[in-house]
């Protein structure tokens, strides 16, 4: 972000959780009162649980343009769109517990598709454990203690909720789509998964959140993004054919249909990526 330099810290798990979460993100930054900072929020496979641990921001739905009450912990599953747009001025704090594919569905026993392109308020769903771990962890000003205060919590979860396990096509399925950076079609997938095209569906759905389609463009797009930013020279007509997009026609649709904009007009400083 252009108006600060943000501390963003990055940690694994113990890896008693490694099966559940795939990584502890810590972000710290100040911004100016008077120059707060706006960014659309943007599609996202990863599912996570928030904990915002500095002032306030707004939040507002990006369709309806209704402001969404500031929650300190929120649990989100994938974002299929630009679903909302954030104003940030003062202290940003946050700790962001990044889940596996499966994590969030195998830790709190909840089908994966109640979060999808939500931001639920984790002391609505159970107030009195995410809220003990909220209240804790606003006095930590460094991921390591964010980490020894989560730790015990997820452990205890994990034990609760140690008979769930996700199916074995859901994780190959994933598995091969996060093989390459532009994922080959699903009908190249089925071939490889011992499963019907049905049931795999209605099992994606509800250990992952979306459709195994869906969940493939997403990733790809996703990648197709961060590639553009590392490498902001290359035009968008090599990156429709490296990305396996038919052509650019195929690529335009999928940037309406994700961000609501068409290439030319991305940049990046506008979304919170």
């Amino acid at each position: 972000m252009d108006a600060f330099t943000p501390v963003v810290k990055k940690q694994l798990p113990a890896e008693t959780l490694q099966v559940y979460v795939a990584e502890y993100v810590f972000r710290a930054f100040t911004v100016p009162q008077s120059q707060p900072v706006v960014k659309a929020m943007p599609l996202r496979v990863s599912s996570s649980i928030d904990f915002f641990l500095g002032d306030p921001f707004e939040t507002v739905d990006y369709q309806s343009k209704q402001v969404a009450p500031f929650t300190p912990c929120t649990i989100r599953g994938p974002r299929t769109h630009k679903k909302y747009t954030i104003s940030i001025s003062g202290r940003f704090v946050s700790f962001t517990i990044k889940f596996k594919p499966t994590g969030l569905y195998r830790l709190l026993g909840m089908p994966a598709n109640l979060f999808c392109n939500q931001a639920i308020d984790g002391q609505l769903l159970y107030a009195a454990f995410f809220g003990e771990i909220t209240e804790q962890l606003m006095a930590c000003r460094h991921i390591s203690g964010c980490i020894r205060i989560i730790e015990p919590y997820l452990l205890r979860l994990a034990a609760r909720q140690h008979k769930i396990y996700p199916s074995k096509a859901i994780e190959q399925m994933t598995g091969l789509i996060f093989t390459d950076k532009a994922p080959a079609s699903i009908a190249d997938f089925l071939r490889k998964v011992c499963l019907s095209e049905r049931q795999l569906e209605r099992n994606f759905v509800k250990e992952i959140g979306t459709t195994p389609k869906l969940y493939s463009n997403m990733v790809r797009f996703e990648n197709l993004l961060r590639y553009k930013m590392d490498f902001p020279r290359q035009n968008w007509t090599n990156l429709t054919y490296e990305f396996n997009y038919y052509d650019q026609m195929h690529l335009i649709k999928s940037f309406q249909r994700f961000l609501g904009i068409n290439p030319g007009d991305f940049a990046p400083e506008d979304f919170a990526l």
